[in-house]
C-alpha cells in the first residue's frame, strides 16, 4: 500500500498468472485519489512480432502542377475523409476545400476567399453530419458554412466562438445532433474550453475544460516579440514548455506538456482521471540548438538564467477511433515528426511507429480505422497528400 492507501500493481502482458517467456513487465498502476497512475518503463510492450507498421498507399504534390488543382502550402491544413471516400482538404491559405478521390485525384474544389454565401476567411476544421453534409467553420467571418459532398452551399449557420488556440482544430458531430467546437475561456492562462453547438448555432453546453497552458518562463513574461525577431520567435516555437491536447472519442482529453512526456486524461468536467508517464529518451540541446537560443536569447534581452527552456518532446496527439493515443515525438527541432509511441486506451505504452512522412504540427491528418491521410511537406516545402495504412499483426 502506498502512504496515500493505492493499490500498486504489477501488470503483465499477457491476461494474468505467468506472463510467459518474452514478455515484459507492463506498467506499474498506482490508483491515488481516484486517478489512475500508469507508470510505464522505457521498453513497450510490442514483441517484434506484434509492432504496428504503416504502409503508404500513394503521396501526390507536383513542384510545377496546376495551381488549381494542388494544395498551395504544407501547414494549417486539415483533412478529413468523406462518406463518399473522397478526401476533402482544408488549405486555409486560399480558403478553400481542395477534394480528392480515394485514390488522390483531383476531383473539385470549392469555397474561396470572402465573405459571400459559401466563401471563406482562415477556415479552421470541418466535419461531416449525420445528412452527409461537411460543416465548415469559417474563423474571421464568425460562423459555419455547410456544403453537401459535391461542394454546393446549402447554408450558413452563426458560430459561437470568436478567440480560439490552434487555427486548425478538430470539430466533431456526435450521435446526439449536437457540433463540439473549440474555443478558449477568460482566465490567463487562458483553458480550452468545448462548446455544445446544435444545428442552429446555439451554445448547449460547456462540455469540456483542458488543463491550463504552462506558465512563460520569468525572462520571456514581459516580453513582445516583433516579426524581426527571428531568432527569438523560433525559441519560442520550440524550446518553451507548451500545452498539447486532444480530444477523445469518448469525450475525455488527453493532454501533455512538451518537454516530457506525461499524459493526462481528464473528464467532460475537467476533472483528471488518468496520469501515463513514460521514458522515451529526450533529445538533448546541440550546438545548433545553443547557437540559435544564444541568438534568440540575445534578440529579446533575456538573460540565460530567467529562460527555463525546455527540448521539446510531444510535438501533438491524436487519439484513434478505436481509443489508442498517439504521440508525435520531436527527435529534431524544426522537422515534422513521423515517429509516433503508441498507447493503449488505458495509458500502456505498446512501443512506436514510424509513419514514413512528417506531420507539421498545425496540421490536422483524417485517422479512420487504420486508415491515416495527411498533408505532408515535400522538397521545397511543395505540399504533398499522402494516404497510409496501418498494419496490426493478427
Amino acid at each position: 500500500m502506498t502512504p496515500l492507501g493505492a493499490a500498486l500493481t504489477l501488470l503483465m502482458a499477457g491476461c494474468g498468472g505467468d506472463p510467459g517467456p518474452g514478455r515484459r513487465v507492463m506498467a506499474e498502476v498506482d490508483t491515488v485519489g481516484g486517478v489512475v497512475v500508469v507508470r510505464n518503463g522505457a521498453d513497450g510492450l510490442w514483441r517484434r512480432s506484434e509492432e504496428w507498421r504503416v504502409v503508404e498507399e500513394f503521396r501526390v504534390g507536383n513542384v510545377q502542377g496546376n495551381p488549381d488543382e494542388e494544395l498551395t502550402t504544407s501547414r494549417n491544413n486539415s483533412v478529413s475523409l468523406g462518406p463518399n471516400g473522397q478526401i476533402y482538404v482544408l488549405d486555409r491559405s486560399t480558403d478553400r476545400i481542395v477534394v480528392f478521390s480515394g485514390d488522390g485525384e483531383f476531383v473539385r474544389s470549392f469555397g474561396g476567399s470572402g465573405e459571400g454565401p459559401g466563401e471563406l476567411r482562415s477556415p479552421m476544421a470541418l466535419a461531416w453530419d449525420g445528412t452527409d453534409r461537411l460543416w465548415v467553420a469559417d474563423g474571421l467571418n464568425g460562423r459555419y458554412h455547410v456544403f453537401d459532398s459535391t461542394g454546393s452551399f446549402q447554408k450558413s449557420v452563426p458560430r459561437p466562438v470568436r478567440s480560439v488556440m490552434r487555427i486548425q482544430h478538430p470539430l466533431q458531430w456526435e450521435g446526439t445532433g449536437t457540433l463540439v467546437d473549440e474555443t478558449v475561456g477568460a482566465d490567463s492562462p487562458r483553458p480550452v474550453l468545448y462548446l455544445r453547438v446544435d444545428s442552429v448555432g446555439q451554445i448547449i453546453d460547456t462540455v469540456a475544460v483542458a488543463p491550463k497552458s504552462p506558465p512563460l518562463p520569468t525572462g520571456f513574461q514581459a516580453v513582445f516579440i516583433r516579426p524581426s525577431q527571428e531568432s527569438l520567435q523560433f525559441v519560442v516555437n520550440h524550446y518553451i514548455p507548451r500545452l498539447r491536447w486532444s480530444l477523445a472519442p469518448d469525450g475525455t482529453i488527453w493532454s501533455a506538456s512538451t518537454g516530457r512526456l506525461r499524459l493526462v486524461q481528464t473528464t467532460p468536467r475537467g476533472d483528471t482521471i488518468r496520469i501515463v508517464e513514460t521514458s522515451h529518451r529526450t533529445p538533448t540541446f546541440d550546438r545548433a540548438d545553443r547557437k540559435a537560443i544564444a541568438d534568440g536569447l540575445a534578440e529579446g534581452g533575456i538573460s540565460g538564467q530567467d529562460a527555463g527552456l525546455v527540448r521539446p518532446v510531444v510535438n501533438e496527439i491524436y487519439v484513434t477511433d478505436g481509443g489508442h493515443i498517439l504521440v508525435g515525438i520531436v527527435e529534431k527541432v524544426g522537422d515534422a515528426p513521423s515517429l509516433l509511441d503508441v498507447f493503449s486506451p488505458e495509458g500502456y505504452f505498446l512501443g512506436s511507429v514510424d509513419l514514413g512522412f512528417g506531420i507539421p504540427r498545425r496540421n490536422l491528418p483524417a485517422l479512420v480505422g487504420d486508415t491515416i491521410i495527411a498533408v505532408t511537406p515535400g522538397i521545397f516545402d511543395v505540399p504533398y497528400l499522402v494516404r497510409a495504412t496501418i498494419k496490426r499483426p493478427g
